[in-house]
């Protein structure tokens, strides 16, 4: 018999795993089966919480035949490690953002999932806000026609107990990256995803300029990609007091602008901009990483559970999630900021 519900089991109980578990509650394809974390406290509390189990180990969680999916909430540069560990379990996986911290981890969780015969999906949960998804219909049907140039710009603020309240934050082992991979792949993410060609050249410059961290607090590139379009970041945490994120697209009959995952601007030959506009404001971790809305992860989790039962590839694949963490490692490397080796 077919199932109709998957069995959801949650490694990592820092604050998005709340985001997750929340989505989770409103999904009817899906159920909580439990938490794990490496400080067992954590997961006693959210367990107790959520009035769900928590796992003496990550051993005995995916050894648990009444799992079927494993949600990777740890920090990001033991995504790989814990996800391989999983899909070798015969787990199927989702990953938060980014799928790891380097290129090779990433195409090796890959691997192993497919190796495995199990699913993987990375949450870029912004996707999926309803904002997102009338951009990109128009784009893909010809409306901006030829896009010439599009801008992401992440101008957000992070008070320094942000990074001083764990140890790995604002490292290059455990975070990656700072304003650019932790807190501005979503946008850049969507960037080139709606430019829908692939970079041919980056020009950047990145630094620590305000924070005492490994990472980057700034950064600026220059992208020109293959169809001959150019396209511009900025990524920051280091901009007070925040700014919600902005994306403007520029194409041969006009221009669209979003903020804050919700259109400001639709002026393009043939179209009713009071058609497109979004009145109501959404929320923004601009300077606040708690107040993101939890839609999005709700739809995109729904979505993937219903792939996943369908037997269907979920969204978004590992090559999917691969594209925005090479350009940002690539802004790193031309920027002349990456790990000291």
């Amino acid at each position: 018999m077919a199932k109709d519900k998957l069995r959801v089991a949650i490694a990592g109980c820092g604050m998005i795993s709340e985001f997750h578990i929340r989505a989770i509650e409103q999904i009817p394809e899906l159920e909580v089966a439990g938490v794990w974390d490496i400080a067992a406290d954590l997961a006693k509390a959210l367990a107790e919480k959520w009035n769900v189990k928590a796992y003496g180990s990550y051993d005995e969680m995916i050894a648990d035949p009444q799992v079927d999916i494993v949600d990777i909430c740890l920090p990001a540069g033991i995504h790989a490690q814990y996800g391989c560990k999983a899909a070798e379990a015969g787990k199927h996986l989702i990953v938060e953002k980014p799928i790891d911290v380097t290129k090779e981890a990433g195409e090796q969780l890959i691997a192993v999932a497919n190796r495995a015969g199990v699913r993987l999906a990375v949450i870029l949960q912004t996707r999926f806000a309803p904002a997102i998804g009338k951009v990109k219909k128009a784009l893909d049907e010809g409306a901006l026609g030829r896009l010439l140039y599009g801008e992401a710009a992440i101008k957000w603020h992070r008070n320094e107990s942000y990074y001083t309240s764990k140890p790995w934050k604002g490292t290059w082992e455990f975070d990656g990256g700072g304003a650019l991979l932790v807190q501005g792949i979503h946008t850049i993410d969507l960037l080139l995803w709606f430019m829908g060609s692939k970079v041919k050249t980056i020009k950047s410059f990145a630094r620590t300029s305000l924070h005492p961290i490994e990472v980057e607090d700034l950064a600026a590139a220059v992208l020109e990609f293959e169809s001959g379009a150019l396209g511009y970041i900025v990524g920051s945490t280091a901009m007070k007091p925040g700014y919600p994120e902005r994306i403007e697209l520029y194409g041969e009959k006009g221009s669209v602008a979003l903020e804050a995952g919700r259109i400001v601007r639709w002026q393009v030959e043939g179209m009713n901009e009071e058609d497109y506009l979004d009145p109501t404001p959404r929320g923004s971790g601009s300077s606040d990483p708690g107040a993101i809305p939890v839609d999005n992860h709700t739809a995109q989790l729904q979505a993937i559970a219903r792939s996943i039962l369908a037997g269907e590839q979920p969204p978004v694949s590992g090559p999917e999630a691969m594209v925005s963490l090479n350009c940002i490692l690539d802004i790193y490397r031309l920027g002349g900021m990456e790990p000291k080796k």
